[in-house]
């Protein structure tokens, strides 16, 4: 049986870590909008809570109706962006999970077209070794065999 030479695995094998190589991309821009979005959710977090505070010491110090249900106002405006911002956060993780799936299964695809490629390599191997073995062996029997029939013919008178 003719043994598959494994470089034959090579092209394939380039594919799939070409493969595995989007899907970390993928997964790093998924990781970095979830990571935005997170900042993004901090600072409009920030802002509410200075304008809470802003809307407290107006309400307590200079008290002008207008200014405080202004500051009221935008609190709430970003209290609802903070929730759109969850939102987006949360589909955000979604998508990072699904790309880090989509990773993992690259990586098992990978390393399934190199434990195969490395089987071969190993066959393809001890092939090549059991034939190598083999023409040795004929040409020592055929060396064996001349090294007779020259020594029959110089003992003929």
């Amino acid at each position: 049986m003719a043994r598959v030479d494994p470089s034959h695995y090579d092209t394939l094998l380039r594919v799939r870590q070409r493969q595995e190589d989007l899907r970390a991309q993928a997964l790093a821009v998924a990781l970095r909008d979830v990571r935005a979005a997170e900042r993004e959710r901090a600072e409009l977090a920030e802002r509410q809570r200075q304008a809470l505070a802003a809307a407290g010491v107006h309400a307590r110090d200079r008290f002008n109706p207008d200014q405080v249900r202004l500051y009221y106002q935008y609190e709430r405006h970003l209290a609802r962006r903070i929730d759109e911002k969850d939102a987006s956060i949360h589909a955000f993780r979604g998508v990072a999970e699904r790309r880090r799936e989509e990773l993992d299964e690259a990586m098992k695809r990978r390393r399934i077209i190199e434990k195969l490629k490395e089987r071969l390599e190993r066959a393809y191997a001890a092939h090549r070794v059991k034939q190598e073995q083999t023409l040795s062996d004929e040409v020592a029997t055929n060396y064996a065999a001349f090294a007779r029939g020259r020594g029959r013919g110089n003992q003929s008178p």
